[in-house]
């Protein structure tokens, strides 16, 4: 006689949550429930002051996001089945937003916004590496690592990796990589290291925004801050920049920009690679007088909380004009935050008060976020990380 199914632990709602559950945001925080003795990485029930079921999802008794949703469907099971469903459907979902013939480095599976909170999954060619946030998830990591191995298989993924926010790399599944896999991005060659880069390996979500300044980098002088390993410097070079100035405060990333240039038959000694920090190297430039046709400013996170949405709307701003009285007349500034808590708008005033510091008019040309294979929900405007403004200087 076969067992019936364990029932999920049930967890209430003390405070009325319900629409807000049921639009589809992914998370239920710890202050908006009852007292509970549902363990990490269970799998609970979420039920309204009305004792309806309203959700179910992965428990974590040690965050301040007490339930990362996965289901709005009572019957549907939070098992291995489940999270291969999610896979398969995320692989499915970048087609049309990914042409596998020019670019085989992207993100599979964005977590919330392909309905598996907490799960990142990014693919660099042969490599598949994976990000879990929070302790609950991990319940799930042998599920999705056999998901993603077998699923990506006739993608020709060959290692499964997990990179921790430490920075550590786990191999998972498969055989162990090299430090450095050469990958391939709108037609361009990117050399990644996938074991010690930043976030998974580079920085996925620039991709569409690293297209986007082509035009303006045609015949013009160009400075790219905080440049990493070159990604919008190759971009400008291949796209006909007479001259790229990458500036970054690690010289190791330099080196990986040099590399990329000429992996992509480019001469870096065209080219000027400063390590140096950014707003020093601004401060110089500005005293010697250099003028770019287009600058570009990606700095890392300037508002970790949202207590400090305040000092990093202040910094944005003096980044800004800073950025601005070096953009020649009718040249143009693209400026980034991937700060999920500085919104959109908040971003924009930030430029525009930064061009009245500098005393300089601007045309917003465009405002763009993140690509296609980071969806976003539309409850959930957390999920809505990336700004990128570019913007013609009169």
């Amino acid at each position: 006689m076969q067992a019936a199914p364990v029932r999920p632990t049930r967890v209430h709602l003390r405070k009325d949550l319900s629409r807000h559950v049921r639009a589809g945001h992914p998370w239920i925080w710890a202050d908006a429930l009852a007292p509970s003795e549902a363990k990490t990485g269970e799998v609970v029930e979420v039920v309204g002051g009305d004792g309806k079921f309203l959700a179910r999802g992965l428990f974590d008794a040690r965050s301040p996001i007490a339930v990362r949703v996965a289901t709005l469907d009572r019957d549907e099971a939070l098992d291995a089945a489940f999270v291969r469903r999610r896979v398969e459907e995320a692989l499915a979902a970048r087609r049309g937003v990914i042409d596998p013939r020019e670019t085989d480095a992207f993100r599979w599976l964005n977590g919330e916004g392909d309905f598996l909170p907490g799960v990142v999954v990014d693919l660099y060619g042969p490599v598949a590496v994976l990000r879990l946030d929070g302790d609950a998830v991990r319940a799930w990591r042998p599920c999705v690592v056999e998901a993603v191995a077998a699923v990506g298989r006739p993608l020709g993924v060959a290692s499964v990796i997990e990179r921790s926010r430490a920075g550590r790399a786990e191999l998972l599944d498969g055989s162990t990589p090299g430090d450095v896999v050469e990958v391939r991005e709108s037609g361009v060659r990117f050399a990644v290291d996938v074991l010690h880069g930043q976030k998974t390996g580079t920085f996925l979500d620039q991709r569409e925004n690293r297209r986007a300044i082509r035009p303006f980098a045609d015949g013009a002088e160009v400075a790219n801050l905080f440049s990493y390993t070159g990604g919008f410097s190759v971009h400008a070079a291949l796209a006909g920049a007479s001259r790229v100035t990458s500036v970054d405060s690690a010289a190791a990333a330099l080196d990986g920009a040099r590399d990329n240039f000429a992996l992509n038959g480019l001469d870096p000694d065209r080219h000027e690679f400063a390590c140096a920090d950014a707003f020093a190297w601004l401060d110089e430039a500005r005293a010697a007088g250099r003028r770019f046709g287009l600058v570009i400013v990606d700095p890392p996170s300037f508002a970790p909380s949202e207590k400090a949405v305040g000092r990093a709307l202040a910094a944005y701003r003096d980044l800004h004009a800073a950025c601005l009285a070096l953009v020649a007349p009718g040249g143009v500034i693209a400026a980034a935050s991937c700060s999920s808590h500085v919104t959109a708008e908040a971003f924009l005033g930030a430029l525009r008060d930064g061009a009245a510091k500098a005393g300089r008019a601007l045309r917003v040309l465009e405002v763009r976020g993140q690509p296609g294979d980071h969806p976003t929900l539309p409850a959930f405007p957390e999920g809505r990380y990336l700004k990128m403004i570019l913007a013609r200087a009169r």
